[in-house]
């Protein structure tokens, strides 16, 4: 997963923001290549997955060691799975989820929850919509119950849509007020053009005005299927008795058809919008990457290498050495059918043709030859990030999911640090190389003119 609307913007394959892990070294070639320690002080937790007759997958991730545990329904559709004309119906529904069911009002729904503790809430992304609960392990049972109730049995009554369209316009206005997620929006634009991609999960104005309850019901009865559904539930929970419920509650759902996602092409090029109010320029720069069904851990490791620390080359040029910004970052974007790599910085006006220009540089540079201290910097930062995925509920329950839909598999811990111990140098070279081969996409967001941005760039990479 990557982009989300009512949860934190940006994917979980980014690199992270903080020094590399491992002590400072002095310079040289005659030095010990440094590996975070990757074995738990705890048993590692061994998935349990089983598959429903009607296509429904259940995952447990028992970790005995804690009291709490996150439950949630991953359902495969998003954005990218929407008709044009109903663009941010995914985002809709699952508002319109906890608004009231056949035995419960919606602020049943919210009292039910919070009386034993739990956070319950929901996200929907380009691919993905999910429901979830966060609690105690001795209550999983009763949150698999509640989410059950409100994915599958909602009426969605009239009164409560025309209520939530109102907030879900309010919600609208705090992205369109939102320089960064106004620049999110236009990269993907010009990543992608008029492909689904490219539609922003919470649709136009528009499109939330003239969503219609018919609309909602026909959308679950053809994409709440199944085939689509993943159950999950990680943390201090009983494999056995998860599943068993899964079955009960979700045992009935029809299979349908799994949700098929179209092929992606990069497109390029500038898009821009004028914000009154702003001083500094607001940019996102994007080039394509491997998908995850192409092999997309070399992708990771470019991205987390250029941009993915404070020692990064991105980040250590663009801010420690010249001054041009204070955020600055890369991360990249992967699903099953696409991959970016997400350049984001913050910059003042004139200091922006000299920052683009600064970054097609280093492109280049990273094109011709991979540095061993910063190859060896990305791989541990991405096993760190692997070993912190399993030792939390929620985020060992999310990236189960998201394995059983792109792969129809789950990736052990061992096997995923393999993958990314293995990528070489010249995996990581060849990255940066096709990147330079691409038309760069480019959003941005400032309160004047911009000037030849994508030209200064293109110059810089060629």
């Amino acid at each position: 997963m990557w982009r989300r609307c009512c949860g934190s913007w940006r994917g979980a394959e980014a690199g992270p923001s903080l020094p590399p892990p491992g002590a400072r070294r002095a310079s040289g070639d005659n030095r010990a290549v440094i590996k975070p320690e990757i074995s738990p002080s705890q048993p590692a937790a061994v998935p349990v997955v089983t598959e429903l007759d009607n296509g429904v997958r259940v995952v447990t991730v028992p970790m005995p060691h804690l009291r709490s545990a996150s439950v949630a329904v991953f359902v495969r559709t998003g954005s990218r799975n929407e008709s044009a004309r109903l663009n941010g119906i995914s985002h809709f529904l699952e508002h319109m989820a906890f608004k009231g069911t056949a035995t419960r009002d919606v602020q049943a729904i919210n009292l039910d929850a919070e009386r034993i503790g739990a956070d319950m809430n929901a996200y929907t992304s380009k691919d993905t919509t999910v429901y979830y609960l966060n609690g105690l392990g001795r209550d999983a049972p009763r949150m698999l119950e509640m989410l059950a109730d409100v994915v599958l049995e909602s009426t969605f009554p009239e009164a409560e849509i025309e209520r939530e369209r109102e907030v879900l316009l309010q919600e609208l206005v705090e992205y369109e007020e939102d320089p960064q997620s106004v620049v999110s929006q236009l990269l993907d634009v010009a990543a992608y053009g008029k492909q689904p991609l490219a539609r922003p999960i919470i649709g136009t104005r528009r499109h939330i005005e003239r969503i219609t309850r018919e609309d909602l019901v026909g959308y679950v009865k053809r994409h709440y299927a199944g085939a689509n559904l993943v159950i999950a539930a990680g943390g201090d929970v009983q494999p056995a008795r998860i599943d068993a419920l899964a079955r009960q509650l979700f045992g009935h759902v029809p299979r349908g058809e799994g949700s098929a996602a179209e092929a992606v092409a990069h497109v390029g090029g500038l898009q821009s919008r004028r914000r009154a109010g702003i001083s500094q320029v607001y940019s996102s720069i994007g080039l394509p990457l491997p998908s995850m069904r192409q092999g997309h851990h070399a992708g990771l490791v470019a991205a987390t290498l250029f941009g993915g620390g404070m020692s990064a080359p991105l980040v250590d040029e663009v801010r420690e050495r010249r001054g041009l910004a204070y955020h600055v970052a890369s991360e990249a974007e992967v699903s099953d059918v696409h991959g970016l790599l997400v350049i984001d910085a913050i910059t003042q006006p004139q200091k922006l043709l000299e920052y683009v220009a600064t970054v097609g540089r280093l492109l280049k540079e990273q094109a011709e030859g991979i540095d061993a201290q910063h190859l060896e910097r990305a791989r541990n930062q991405l096993l760190v990030q692997a070993v912190h995925k399993q030792e939390r509920p929620f985020s060992a329950i999310e990236a189960a999911a998201e394995q059983l839909f792109v792969h129809g598999r789950l990736i052990g811990a061992d096997e995923a640090v393999r993958q990314i111990e293995a990528v070489t140098a010249e995996q990581v070279r060849a990255v940066f190389e096709a990147m330079l081969q691409a038309t760069p996409a480019v959003g941005l967001a400032s309160r004047g003119a911009v000037g030849e941005v994508l030209q200064a760039l293109q110059a810089a990479m060629a």
